[in-house]
């Protein structure tokens, strides 16, 4: 499908969600994101794409600047993908909703990922569920919160961030006004 893809530039939406994409699906992928600069969200959660398939799709992003949803759930892309996928947030300041549940990031790929975040303050919805993100990452994260004062939704459950974390969660979010959803369940807060 990627393949018939390959010549046409003018998608704004782009959903591979669910279809267990493989390494050289990614390559495809990556070229048909590549040539699609008007691209503004894109769907490829639940895709096993692990850190090899998510650093190809990061580099298919390079040119992509006009993102506004990115979904990348559930792929398993660990640590190792997390400084590609901070390069492609970085340039893309009318983000607003991101999705990287479930994504093994631990605490040191989830402040690279919230570098990514630095000057992006757009942000409806946070997604960084299930993560195992540690309290070590609640400093970087809480910068990100602290600047993105139109935040609506923020899910950061099961990500053991113990009460030292929490804290530091709440202090970011001390200027969200439009807070709606707030998730920090099982994150062992005593």
């Amino acid at each position: 499908i990627a393949k018939g893809l390959e010549n046409i530039s003018n998608l704004t939406v782009i959903s591979f969600s669910n279809n267990n994409i493989s390494e050289e699906a990614a390559d495809d992928i990556a070229a048909v994101l590549s040539h699609n600069n008007k691209l503004q969200k894109l769907y490829l959660y639940g895709n096993n794409l692990q850190a090899a398939g998510a650093i190809k799709i990061a580099k298919g992003l390079e040119n992509v600047s006009n993102l506004t949803l990115i979904d990348l759930s559930n792929n398993n892309i660990s640590e190792e993908a997390a400084d590609d996928i901070a390069a492609v947030l970085s340039h893309n300041n009318k983000l607003q909703k991101l999705y990287l549940y479930g994504n093994n990031l631990q605490a040191a790929g989830a402040i690279k990922i919230a570098k990514g975040l630095e000057n992006i303050s757009n942000l409806t919805v946070i997604s960084f569920s299930n993560n195992n993100i540690s309290k070590e990452a609640a400093d970087d994260i809480e910068a990100v919160l602290s600047h993105n004062n139109k935040l609506q939704k923020l899910y950061l459950y099961g990500n053991n961030l113990q009460a030292a974390g929490a804290i530091k969660i709440a202090k970011g979010l001390e200027n969200v006004s439009n807070l709606t959803l707030i998730d920090l369940s099982n994150n062992n807060i005593s």
